[in-house]
């Protein structure tokens, strides 16, 4: 019996056919690809958002140790006495990056934080604090040397006041001496972790503390906004208060792609020890007032790229900025295909709670 093949319409229409189902194929695997690429983008910026605010909360959880009653700085020769959180209210000035004013809107937080083993074990433990064993206003006598950490800051402490001090000058305990620690704020009349007890006092304790800053600024390489971190040294700053940015240091990325960082200080000005009657502030100034008992942390992150439609025509509509605590962002402003996770935390400060005052 005699074949035949395929007549020319049969394969034209065979090839239409192929042609439509790989055409079929492609732009759902397209579209397939675009919802992939935009869940992860989602997902990145759930990740980012948690971990920066993670981030700040582990330093609040410790800040404060020692100072529920404020800290004393030497500012322009004279003591006042700060606070160990205070921060700007970026709505009232445009925000802060570093210490320059900007026009994000994002706040910025300051906080004093004890070295992570100041409860070490004294003389042993670098970083464990030491017990002051002679009352005065001057040079201090210690009962050891081995665990201070000069130059860094140094907290002076009877756990319910304390005192900042800088520039150490140690001279090293021996067996049976005590070690002495002169400081830049030794000769400054009334300078004292309890000026009302005349001075320092016998069983004051001595650590080292850092000066810890957080804040919204651009990446080094995307220069997309991210969560940055300095350390700080006792100069007053370009808003008047007593701590700035390390010179010269280099920001810590604490996490890229976080757009904004909201603070609210929450104060019990009732004197209930009740949170429900708690009054919440935008910004703090860097002076002790007494009664904060909580902050309130929100940053907002970003994926690393716009997210798009099913056919990569135009970034998603709903994707754009959102209003934070009092940073309110315009309703008609463009959308930018950013999807944006919100991070918002409360945390009642224990190093300032009411059971320690």
């Amino acid at each position: 019996m005699k074949t035949r093949g395929m007549t020319l319409l049969e394969t034209m229409v065979a090839l239409a056919l192929t042609s439509i189902i790989i055409a079929a194929a492609a732009a759902l695997m397209v579209a397939g690809s675009r919802v992939v690429h935009n869940t992860e983008h989602t997902t990145d910026s759930h990740d980012s958002a948690r971990m920066a605010g993670e981030a700040i909360m582990g330093m609040v959880r410790q800040a404060g140790a020692g100072a529920p009653n404020g800290i004393w700085v030497r500012r322009n020769g004279v003591p006042v006495r700060t606070s160990a959180f205070f921060g700007r209210d970026g709505t009232t000035g445009a925000g802060t990056s570093g210490n320059v004013t900007t026009a994000d809107g994002s706040d910025d937080l300051w906080l004093v934080v004890p070295d992570r083993d100041y409860l070490g074990e004294p003389c042993v433990t670098p970083g464990a604090a030491v017990s002051v064993v002679r009352p005065g206003t001057g040079e201090l006598e210690v009962n050891c040397t081995q665990s201070l950490k000069a130059p860094q800051l140094h907290l002076v402490s009877n756990m319910t006041s304390a005192a900042l001090i800088s520039e150490l000058n140690i001279v090293p305990s021996a067996p049976g001496v005590p070690g002495r620690v002169n400081f830049a704020e030794s000769g400054t009349p009334g300078f004292s972790n309890a000026p009302e007890k005349g001075g320092f006092q016998k069983g004051d304790l001595l650590y080292p503390v850092r000066l810890v800053h957080f804040f919204i600024g651009p990446h080094p390489v995307s220069r997309r906004p991210s969560l940055l971190r300095t350390e700080g040294r006792l100069v007053a700053d370009a808003l008047g208060r007593p701590f700035s940015d390390m010179a010269g240091a280099t920001p810590v990325v604490v996490q890229e792609n976080v757009e904004d960082f909201q603070v609210a200080f929450g104060f019990d000005t009732t004197g209930m020890d009740d949170p429900a009657q708690y009054t919440w502030r935008h910004g703090q100034g860097a002076d002790h007032q007494a009664g904060l008992r909580t902050l309130r942390i929100s940053v907002v992150a970003t994926g690393r790229n716009p997210r798009r439609n099913s056919q990569s025509s135009a970034v998603l509509a709903d994707d754009k900025p959102v209003t934070v605590e009092n940073n309110v962002r315009a309703p008609t402003v463009a959308a930018d295909g950013y999807y944006r996770s919100l991070f918002t935390r409360r945390m009642e400060l224990p190093n300032l709670a009411a059971a320690n005052l």
